[in-house]
């Protein structure tokens, strides 16, 4: 399995890469997509990535959600198909913080998985808007670096702010602190 991070090649058993240390995305046989280290089912096509059954998953899910108080990140009844005149093409939603709405997005224009977020700028007054703005333009003057998430775009669509960034795998910091 090559490594998402330096591309290294590992044993197809490894979990983290024998070079740099980076959590392996798991690649689904049945339709080769790379899912999160710990997914237990591809998010594309829903095949087991453990040999787990849907059923015993939903079970272990349900009380885990339950016990946590966070449900699973659900789409909006009113979740878009697209954005930017169609050149990011949602594939599912991922979840919804303080700060943003992000969407697992094709890049249509380069043919890439992309995470899209939508900035939620209630109560921001154009200060608040500008700041954001300056900080994404300083962190894609960056550019490619090991300890931040690589920032590809930033816009504005239907009056509300968005950035476009690195799909990074593994799940969401919550997830990866338990």
């Amino acid at each position: 399995m090559n490594c998402l991070s330096c591309g290294h090649v590992n044993p197809g058993s490894a979990r983290f890469c024998n070079a740099c240390g980076a959590a392996l995305a798991a690649v689904c046989s049945g339709c080769q997509e790379s899912n999160p280290p710990a997914a237990r089912f591809c998010s594309f096509c829903g095949e087991s990535l453990t040999g787990e059954s849907p059923a015993a998953s939903a079970k272990r899910e349900a009380s885990t959600s339950s016990a946590a108080g966070a449900p699973a990140p659900e789409a909006t009844a009113t979740q878009p198909e697209t954005f930017v005149n169609g050149r990011y093409k949602v594939k599912r939603f991922l979840g919804e913080g303080g700060k943003k709405i992000v969407y697992l997005v094709t890049d249509g224009l380069l043919e890439r998985d992309v995470a899209f977020s939508l900035i939620k700028t209630d109560g921001l007054d154009e200060t608040g808007v500008e700041r954001i703005r300056r900080e994404a333009q300083v962190t894609g003057r960056l550019g490619d670096h090991p300890h931040m998430v690589a920032l590809y775009d930033i816009g504005e669509e239907n009056g509300q702010l968005y950035l476009v960034s690195q799909l990074m795998s593994g799940g969401d910091v919550e997830g990866l602190i338990e």
